[in-house]
C-alpha cells in the first residue's frame, strides 16, 4: 500500500482540467472529446460539469499528455485511459485509437509522469518503464518504434529512486545518485551539450548527466519542458539547465542556452516544472513562476525572470498543465490560472485567460 496524501494533477493536458478528490477518485471537466471521462463514452461536452472516472478509487498520483491520463492508485496499480495514437495509455484503444474506460497497465509501481504523447513508471523495485510516442528516443529503447505496452528502460543496470517527464524526453535518478537522459536534447535541456532551440538532438538510450552528478543525491524532483529541465533539492534550491529563458534568467532569446546547471531559487517546498516555465510553491507560502513570456497565456502565467505572485499560507498544493496551473488552498478551494479555452479552468467562461485574481474551479456540479 502507497502511502501518499492525493496530489493536484501534474502533466500536459493542454484543454482538459483534472484533479483528484480527497477522497481518491479523479474528477475530469474540460475538454472530454478523447475519452477523458473514462465512462466509455468517447465525447462528454466541454461545458458540463466536472465527473468522477468510473472505477477508480485511492489514486495517490495522476498525470498524463496532452490528451491522455494516468493514475496511480495506492495499492500500486497504474492506470491509463484517453488518446492512445501512440500507445501512450498503455492500452488496447476501445475506438480507433481512444482508450474510454480506465485500463490497468502495470502493477508494483510508485510513482508514473508523463511527455506530451508518452508516459514513464517507476516500479517498487526500482525498474523504469515507458509506452507511447518514440519518435524521439522517448521510450530510451535505442528505437524509433512506438510501443502500446510498456517497455523496459536500462539505466546501466542501476535501480531507479525518482523519475522526471520533459516534452520529448525523460529524466531517472538511480539509487547510485547518477541522473540519466534520453529524448530530444535541443537547447542542452537534458543536461549534455546541445543543438540550437528547435533543432532535435536526439539521445536513444539512457545517458548518464555528469554535469549534475554534484547534485544527484539531493534531488528529490526533476522534470523539464522544451528544451529545458530542472530538479528541485531537498535543501529546497531549484537548479536549471537548458533555455536561458525558460529558466527566469531575464530574457526572451531562445538562442541562450547552456548544459550547466545554475541555481534558480531556494526555500523551495513543491516545484511543478512544464512546457515553457515553472511554478514553485516556498515554505512560507508563497507563489513564484518563471519561463517563456510569448505564447497562449505565457505572459499571465510566467515571467521573464523569477516572478512573486501570491504570498497565502493558506496554498498547500501546485499543479496544472501544458499552458494552465492550478493551486489549491487548505480549505480544498482549487484556483486556476491561464489559457481558459473548453472551459478547463472556469464553466462559466470559454476562452480568454484567467488571471492571478484566481478563477476558482467548481467542482460541486456531479
Amino acid at each position: 500500500m502507497i502511502k501518499k496524501k492525493p496530489a493536484l494533477f501534474r502533466g500536459s493536458l493542454i484543454t482538459t482540467g483534472a484533479t483528484i478528490s480527497d477522497n481518491g477518485e479523479v474528477l475530469v471537466w474540460g475538454f472530454r472529446g478523447s475519452g477523458q471521462q473514462g465512462n466509455g463514452k468517447l465525447s462528454v461536452s466541454s461545458n458540463s460539469n466536472p465527473a468522477k472516472v468510473e472505477g477508480l478509487n485511492n489514486i495517490v498520483q495522476l498525470t498524463g499528455g496532452a490528451y491522455h491520463l494516468i493514475a496511480l492508485d495506492a495499492n500500486g496499480d497504474l492506470w491509463g485511459w484517453g488518446q492512445s495514437g501512440y500507445g501512450e495509455t498503455g492500452c488496447k484503444p476501445n475506438t480507433g485509437i481512444y482508450v474510454t474506460i480506465p485500463c490497468k497497465v502495470l502493477n508494483n509501481i510508485v510513482q508514473a509522469t508523463a511527455g506530451e504523447y508518452f508516459t514513464i513508471a517507476l516500479s517498487n523495485d526500482g525498474k523504469v518503464y515507458a509506452f507511447g510516442h518514440n519518435l524521439y528516443g522517448q521510450l530510451g529503447d535505442g528505437s524509433s518504434k512506438n510501443s502500446q505496452t510498456p517497455v523496459l528502460v536500462n539505466l546501466n543496470g542501476e535501480k531507479a529512486r525518482l523519475i522526471g517527464g520533459a516534452y520529448e524526453g525523460a529524466f531517472a535518478v538511480t539509487e547510485n545518485n547518477r541522473v540519466y537522459a534520453w529524448g530530444d536534447n535541443e537547447a542542452s535541456g537534458l543536461g549534455f551539450k546541445g543543438t540550437n532551440y528547435g533543432v532535435q538532438k536526439i539521445i536513444r538510450t539512457p545517458t548518464h548527466i555528469t554535469n549534475l552528478d554534484q547534485y544527484a543525491s539531493k534531488i528529490v524532483y526533476i522534470a523539464g519542458g522544451n528544451g529545458w529541465g530542472e530538479a528541485l533539492l531537498d535543501d529546497g534550491r531549484v537548479i536549471g539547465w537548458g533555455v536561458q529563458a525558460s529558466l527566469g534568467q531575464g530574457t526572451i532569446k531562445t538562442s541562450l542556452s547552456s548544459a550547466d546547471p545554475i541555481v534558480i531559487l531556494d526555500n523551495v517546498k513543491s516545484l511543478f516544472a512544464r512546457y515553457a516555465g515553472s511554478i514553485a510553491l516556498t515554505n512560507d507560502g508563497a507563489i513564484y513562476t518563471w519561463g517563456q513570456t510569448e505564447g497562449s497565456a505565457f505572459k499571465t502565467i510566467y515571467g521573464e525572470s523569477v516572478t512573486k505572485r501570491i504570498e497565502n499560507k493558506a496554498i498547500v498544493e501546485i499543479g496544472g498543465g501544458k499552458e494552465h496551473i492550478f493551486y489549491k488552498t487548505e480549505s480544498g478551494d482549487l484556483y486556476g490560472v491561464g489559457y481558459n479555452d473548453l472551459y478547463k479552468l472556469n464553466l462559466n467562461k470559454l476562452g480568454g485567460v484567467a488571471d492571478w485574481e484566481g478563477e476558482r474551479v467548481d467542482l460541486s456540479g456531479e
